[in-house]
């Protein structure tokens, strides 16, 4: 993984995940985030936007994925999207928390089911609507953007 002044999608720089087939399961190489408190019951998002290396191939699986950061390191979403495009392209996915505590969670991106390399900027994790998708009112929720990572990485 680097930081990628070469390529954007917004601001300068980019964060490139050079591809490796690990052993076992996607989630033996991950991009996460340091684990944030979400509030259970409620809706996110999670949303980013990534572009494949063209010359390495057109596509290839990305597992998105939300885990409780404690002992056993239960997992309670996870499904897997293809980056389908060589040109900057967003995706999106809906995350309903489970339980009504709040949670200390991690969400990621776990690549390690491809060699393919590619790109990923303005990764979003937030609150939305449950039905609209709609980011609800900022203030007083946190949410978290992928551009952090790129000045402190």
């Amino acid at each position: 993984m680097k930081v990628d002044n070469s390529t954007a999608y917004l601001g300068n720089k980019s964060f490139k995940i050079v591809g490796i087939v690990a052993t076992g399961q996607a989630l033996h190489a991950k991009v996460r985030h340091e684990p944030i408190i979400a509030e259970g019951g409620k809706t996110f998002t999670i949303s980013f936007w990534a572009k494949v290396d063209a010359k390495e191939g057109n596509s290839r699986p990305v597992d998105v994925s939300v885990q409780r950061e404690n002992d056993s390191w239960p997992g309670f979403y996870n499904v897997t999207i293809i980056l389908d495009s060589t040109e900057w392209k967003e995706y999106a996915c809906k995350v309903d928390m489970p339980g009504e505590a709040i949670e200390k969670v991690w969400v990621g991106l776990c690549v390690a089911e491809s060699d393919i390399d590619f790109w990923i900027d303005d990764f979003r994790f937030f609150e939305s609507e449950s039905n609209t998708g709609k980011a609800v009112n900022r203030i007083g929720k946190f949410p978290t953007l992928w551009g952090k990572i790129k000045t402190n990485f």
